[in-house]
Order: structure tokens, then sequence, then C-alpha cells
């Protein structure tokens, strides 16, 4: 019998690994947008927001932001500082997320409001 439990993209992420494991694409929705995040191994990282909604999403309208900034990880706390958007409120601001869970494939954090969220890698 083999095991490869540290292969599969369901298997829990060790929080040591955290860092180098989030760099790449990230696909979700927080509240009503939809997200696409994109983590670089710099430390950078551009996010595209669009509105969600049934018209949104197949008829393609809406308007998409881009929002661009650093990102860091302390334990299991992603904060990630905007330097620039936009829309000109987002510029110069800072949030923190903390990881509920993270697997290869699968990444859901929980906002300061208490707002979970998930994010499924990219292919």
């Amino acid at each position: 019998m083999f095991g490869f439990s540290s292969c599969s993209p369901n298997s829990p992420i060790p929080e040591a690994d955290y860092k180098g494991k989030l760099v790449g694409d990230w696909l979700g929705t927080v509240g009503d947008t939809k997200e696409t995040m994109s983590f670089k191994v710099d430390g950078s990282f551009v996010a595209q927001v669009r509105p969600a909604g049934f018209i949104r999403n197949t008829l393609s309208q809406g308007t998409t932001d881009t929002i661009r900034g650093t990102w860091t990880i302390t334990g299991k706390v992603i904060t990630m500082k905007i330097t620039g958007a936009d829309n000109e409120n987002m510029q110069n601001k800072e949030t923190s997320s903390a990881i509920v869970t993270f697997s290869q494939n699968e990444l859901v954090v929980r906002s300061v409001s208490g707002e979970t969220s998930t994010f499924m890698r990219a292919i």
C-alpha cells in the first residue's frame, strides 16, 4: 500500500509552507464581487474585481477594477497593502484576512468583519 496524502490537492498545507504555496492565481467571490487574485513571489499582488450578478455574469457587463499592492503572511494572517487602484477610494488602504483552511487548490479566508470567502486556484 502506498500513501501519497502529502500530494493530494485536498490535503491541508502546513502553516510553514503558506507563503510559498499562496503564490499563483486564485478565483473567488467575496460578497457580491468576483475576484481574480494573483499573488507574486516578490510579495506583490494584482487583483481584478467586478460586481457579480446574473446579467453581469452572462453578458460580461459591468466594470472591472484593478487593484495592486503588496502582501505578507504572518502565521495564518494575510495582510494586503493597496498601493494602486482604479477606484481612488481603495488606494493606500490595508486589509487582513485569517486563513481558515488552505489546500493546494482551495483557500478559505475570514475577513476582519467575519465574512468567510473561498478561492479556488486558477488552472
